[in-house]
């Protein structure tokens, strides 16, 4: 599974970006994604954001995002700029996450796990970066 199938994202037009394109997720503009001041909304840009933390945790995950069940505890954003047009996300592990994830999961059952996601527009301003904090638990297998 993949980000894009839920249903809220869909209906937002994400999609997964082109392989090799140095981003995770696209969201193309749409007046539905639209403020008052006719720039791409901050909820939007937060949800192409949550979204894109997710793809980049089930890509790193690899063979066992299907064992492993994660849910979102905290965020933190900054909007930089106003966004026009088609917004791309890319992502990355926070400092001290990276190594230890998967670590975890094999040793304790569970792990925490904090991606940067960087949100930029059509011309490649930056418009909004962030953090994201998921738990991530092991599933039990069955026998």
């Amino acid at each position: 599974m993949h980000v894009t199938d839920l249903a809220i994202n869909r209906t937002l037009g994400m999609q997964l970006a082109p392989a090799g394109s140095g981003h995770i997720l696209e969201m193309p503009e749409s007046p539905l994604l639209l403020n008052h001041v006719g720039t791409i909304h901050a909820s939007a840009q937060f949800a192409l954001a949550e979204a894109g933390s997710g793809e980049f945790l089930l890509g790193q995950l690899g063979d066992m995002k299907n064992q492993v069940f994660a849910v979102l505890r905290a965020s933190e954003l900054k909007f930089r700029k106003p966004a026009h047009g088609a917004l791309h996300a890319s992502g990355s592990f926070a400092e001290g996450s990276a190594g230890s994830v998967s670590g975890e999961l094999a040793s304790r059952g569970r792990a925490l796990a904090a991606v940067r996601v960087e949100i930029a527009d059509s011309q490649g301003v930056v418009t909004m970066t962030g953090r994201f904090d998921w738990f991530l638990q092991r599933l039990a297998v069955a026998t």
